[in-house]
C-alpha cells in the first residue's frame, strides 16, 4: 500500500467518523449547560455505593445470559466460553471504534473456527431482532405509566399484543425461510433496487433465522434474552438507588427502554454523550435533578466499560489476534457487505 493510498484510506476513515463525534460533543455540550461538574461530584460523593456493589454479579450475570443466549442460536456449535469472550471482544471494539463494528468484529472471530463470516454474521442479526422487539416493548410498556396516560391498560395491551406479533414473525419467518426469500425475490422484480440494497442481508437474517426452526430452541432464546433485560432494568434500579433514595422500578425500566434506544443514534465510539443524554433525558420525565441523573449515567457507563473492557481485553490477549488485524478484516467485511 502506497504512502497516499494510505492516508486517502485514514482521512476517509475519520470522515466518516467526524459525524458520530460531532454528535457526541454536541450532546456533551448541551448536557453540561444544565449542571456543573461540582454538583456531580457532590452526587458522587454522597452515593450509597453497597447498591454499586451489589448491581456489579447482577451486570455479569446479566451479560452469562445474553451469551448462553448467542451460544443458543450458533447451535452450540463452539465452546460457550469462547463464545462469551467473543461476545466482550465486540463490546471493547465498539468502544474503541466507530460504526457498531464490534459486531462485525466477533463475527470475524469466532468464523476463523470453520462457521464462516456470513453464518456467524446473521445469529448477530438475529439477536439484535430479538433485542429490539424487547427494548420497544419496555419502552412503550413503561411511557403510559409514565405520562399517567387514561388509557394505560389499553396501551399495555396493545403493546404486549405488538411484541407477540414481532416475536411470532421472527418464528414464522424461521419455519418459512425459503417462502420469505421468494416472496423478496418476487419484490424485486418489481423494484430491482430493493434486491440490490438487501438481498446479501436478507440471506444472512434468514440464515440465522434456520437456528431457530425449533419451537424449544426459539423460546429458550427468547427466555435468556428477556431474563437478561429484566437483569438489565434491576442494574439500572441498583445503581440509580444509590444516588437517590426514592428511585422506583418504573424509574429504571423507563431509563433501559429509552438509552437502548439513545446508543442506536450515531456517535463517537463507546457510545459518548449520547449514552448519558438518553440516562439524563429519560430521568428528566420524572424530574430527577440532572446532576444526580448525570451521576447515574457516568457510572453506568464505566461500569459497562469496565466489565466488557475487562473481559473483552482478555479475550483478545489470547485470541492471538491484534486490534489491527481485526480492525482491517472487518473494514474489508464492511466494505463487502
Amino acid at each position: 500500500m502506497t504512502e497516499n493510498t494510505a492516508e486517502k484510506k485514514s482521512r476517509s476513515t475519520f470522515g466518516q467518523m467526524l459525524p458520530g463525534i460531532i454528535i457526541s460533543l454536541l450532546v456533551l455540550v448541551l448536557l453540561f449547560r444544565f449542571f456543573d461538574w461540582g454538583d456531580v461530584l457532590e452526587a458522587l460523593r454522597q452515593a450509597e455505593w453497597i447498591y454499586l456493589l451489589l448491581a456489579l454479579p447482577i451486570y455479569l450475570l446479566s451479560y452469562v445470559l445474553r451469551a448462553l443466549a448467542w451460544w443458543t442460536i450458533l447451535k452450540e456449535a463452539v465452546p460457550f466460553w469462547r463464545v462469551f469472550l467473543t461476545m466482550h471482544i465486540g463490546y471493547l471494539l465498539n468502544n474503541i471504534l466507530p460504526f457498531r463494528l464490534g459486531e462485525l468484529g466477533r463475527a470475524y472471530l469466532l468464523g476463523r473456527d470453520g462457521l464462516g463470516f456470513w453464518r456467524v454474521f446473521s445469529t448477530i442479526l438475529i439477536e439484535r431482532a430479538f433485542d429490539m422487539i424487547l427494548a420497544v416493548g419496555l419502552l412503550l410498556g413503561a411511557l403510559p405509566f409514565v405520562l399517567i396516560s387514561s388509557n394505560t391498560q389499553q396501551v399495555t395491551l396493545m403493546v404486549g399484543g405488538a411484541v407477540i406479533l414481532g416475536l411470532l414473525a421472527l418464528y414464522l419467518l424461521a419455519r418459512n425461510r425459503e417462502w420469505a426469500l421468494f416472496q423478496f425475490e418476487r419484490l424485486g422484480v418489481r423494484w430491482p433496487f430493493v434486491l440490490r440494497l438487501g438481498k446479501t442481508r436478507l440471506d444472512a437474517f434468514l440464515e440465522g433465522l434456520g437456528a431457530l426452526t425449533s419451537l424449544g430452541r426459539f423460546l429458550r432464546v427468547l427466555f435468556l434474552l428477556a431474563a437478561s433485560w429484566v437483569l438489565g432494568v434491576a442494574i439500572q434500579f441498583l445503581v440509580l438507588r444509590s444516588f437517590y433514595p426514592e428511585a422506583r422500578l418504573l424509574h429504571a425500566a423507563t431509563t433501559q427502554g429509552i438509552s437502548a434506544m439513545g446508543v442506536a443514534v450515531p456517535s463517537s465510539p463507546g457510545y459518548v454523550g449520547v449514552f448519558e443524554a438518553a440516562i439524563v433525558g429519560a430521568l428528566a420525565l420524572f424530574d430527577i435533578p440532572f446532576p444526580i441523573a448525570f451521576a447515574n449515567a457516568l457510572t453506568l457507563h464505566s461500569m459497562y466499560i469496565f466489565l466488557t473492557g475487562a473481559f473483552g481485553v482478555y479475550g483478545l490477549a489470547i485470541s492471538g489476534v491484534s486490534l489491527g488485524q481485526i480492525f482491517q478484516n472487518v473494514k474489508r467485511m464492511k466494505v463487502q457487505r
